[in-house]
């Protein structure tokens, strides 16, 4: 894996050059900074896997903001298409590798906080890694970090302050809490939405936790924002149509582009 994580970035480089930032999309999102100065398909650089999920199209925007190169990565990868976590959490270690300090993990999400509405954005302070399974598992890879990575902050801190401050100062409603990763691609159940309740949960959704302990157990930082698609409430459960999502998501983008664009104006 990490011979064909090199071969990647190798090419990444050569064709997009060294980054400071990334953003990897989520359902249904749309991000939007700066002015794209380049755009190259996932297809174009080896080793990455093809999309097949409804809105991730798989292809990167390479954008300048301030003195900072950005590249936006417009689709990801899910365990539940097939792949195994390695497969999963291919695009986040590549752009660690090609020079991000930063990654910011975005994702559609249901809401399981009774103080939630449809559309709200949240940052996660943690989160619980239902999937079950783990992207470190099997023989380490030295290369990337030691194998018994710490996750008691698995997401930095620091910009956390940073993005609640830019949201507040902004005028832009942004939630915290806890987020919680199921494999999918099944919906919850109304007795499964209590139990995530119970356990602390504010949001659920079938990605984010791999990629953000791949790059935790890498030592660079990121963050998630979720935007909340849906409600799951247990004792009056509505259909969440996959089209409905991705129609909130879209929406709901405008202001996540104007949030990370502030943000990344404090960096």
């Amino acid at each position: 894996m990490f011979e064909k994580l090199k071969e990647a970035k190798e090419v990444f480089l050569d064709k997009l050059g060294k980054v400071d930032v990334a953003v990897i999309t989520g359902t249904g999102i749309k991000i939007n900074i700066a002015k794209v100065l380049k755009k190259l398909d996932y297809g174009e650089i080896p080793h990455i896997p093809e999309t097949t999920t409804k809105s991730h199209r798989g292809y990167f925007e390479i954008s300048d903001f301030d003195d900072k190169r950005v590249v936006v990565a417009n689709g990801r990868f899910h365990y539940y298409e097939g792949y195994s976590l390695e497969d999963v959490v291919f695009l986040a270690r590549l752009l660690g590798l090609s020079g991000a300090r930063l990654i910011i993990l975005t994702n559609a999400a249901g809401g399981l906080s009774p103080f939630f509405k449809q559309g709200d954005l949240m940052v996660a302070n943690d989160h619980i890694n239902m999937m079950g399974a783990n992207p470190l598992r099997g023989k380490n890879i030295d290369e990337l970090g030691e194998r018994f990575p710490d996750m008691g902050e698995v997401y930095s801190r620091k910009h956390i302050e940073m993005i609640k401050k830019a949201a507040l100062e902004n005028g832009i409603d942004l939630k915290e809490g806890v987020y919680l990763s199921v494999a999918g691609p099944s919906m919850e159940t109304p007795a499964e939405t209590r139990a995530f309740r119970l356990l602390g949960a504010d949001a659920i959704g079938m990605s984010t936790v791999p990629e953000a302990i791949a790059l935790r157990h890498m030592g660079i930082n990121c963050i998630s924002i979720s935007i909340i698609t849906n409600l799951n409430k247990p004792d009056c459960m509505s259909k969440a149509a996959i089209d409905d999502v991705i129609n909130v998501a879209h929406k709901s983008s405008v202001r996540l582009s104007k949030l990370i664009t502030y943000f990344l104006g404090e960096l």
